[in-house]
C-alpha cells in the first residue's frame, strides 16, 4: 500500500522538494518521516514548502562546494595497491572496490562502495576507478595494482635459487654429476 508525502528534502530516485510523492507505507514512516525528509500532506505542510525549497538550495549549495574541494583533492591521488601474483602479471585473487575503498580510506578519504565504480581486475597494471560525488560531478581515480613487495622478494630469491642450480647443472654436465638429494623431482 503506498502513502502520498509532500517532500521537504531532495531524495534520489524519490523526487525534488515540493513534490508529492506516492512512497510505500515502511519507507514513509519508518524514514521519510523520522528524519524529516517528508511531511504528511496537509495545508501547513504545503504553507512550509516555499522556506523548504530555500533550505534545500543552501544545503545543496554547500554540498556543491563540498563536491568540488574533494574533487580538487581527488585530482592529486594516485592509488597503489600491493596484490599476489605470479611471474606472468596474472594475480592469485582479484582487486575489486572493497580494496580501491580500502586503499582510499588509508588515503584519508571514506567512500562507500555506491560511490565507487570500479571493475574486478584480474592482472597487475594501471586502472581507473569512478568516484561519483553527486548526479553532477565525478573524479577519475588512477590506479596501480602492482606485486606485493614481500611476495615479490621471495619470487625473486626463487628466481635466484633457480638460476644457481641451473649453472651448477651446466658446469656439471661434461662430467658426472649426481643429483641434488633434497630436488623433489627426483623422487
Amino acid at each position: 500500500m503506498a502513502m502520498e508525502v509532500l517532500l521537504r528534502r531532495n531524495i534520489e530516485g524519490v523526487g525534488e522538494v515540493g513534490e508529492i510523492v506516492k512512497v510505500k507505507n515502511g519507507y514513509a514512516r519508518n524514514f521519510l518521516l523520522p528524519q524529516g525528509f517528508a511531511a504528511v500532506v496537509s495545508s501547513e505542510s504545503l504553507r512550509r514548502v516555499a522556506q523548504d525549497r530555500k533550505a534545500e538550495d543552501v544545503r545543496q549549495a554547500r554540498l556543491a562546494e563540498e563536491r568540488a574541494e574533494i574533487a580538487e583533492r581527488l585530482a592529486n591521488v594516485k592509488l597503489t595497491i600491493e596484490a599476489r601474483a605470479g611471474e606472468d602479471g596474472h594475480l592469485y585473487g582479484s582487486v575489486g572496490p572493497r580494496q580501491v575503498l580500502a586503499a582510499f580510506y588509508e588515503e584519508g578519504y571514506k567512500f562507500v562502495e555506491r560511490h565507487l565504480r570500479f571493475e574486478t581486475v584480474r592482472e597487475l597494471g594501471q586502472y581507473e576507478a569512478t568516484v561519483i560525488l553527486g548526479a553532477d560531478k565525478q573524479v577519475d581515480v588512477p590506479v596501480w595494482v602492482v606485486q606485493d613487495a614481500a611476495d615479490a622478494v621471495s619470487m625473486a630469491e626463487e628466481a635466484a635459487r633457480r638460476a644457481e642450480e641451473e649453472a651448477a647443472a651446466e658446469a656439471g654436465e661434461g662430467g658426472d654429476a649426481l643429483p641434488s638429494v633434497d630436488d623433489p623431482l627426483d623422487e
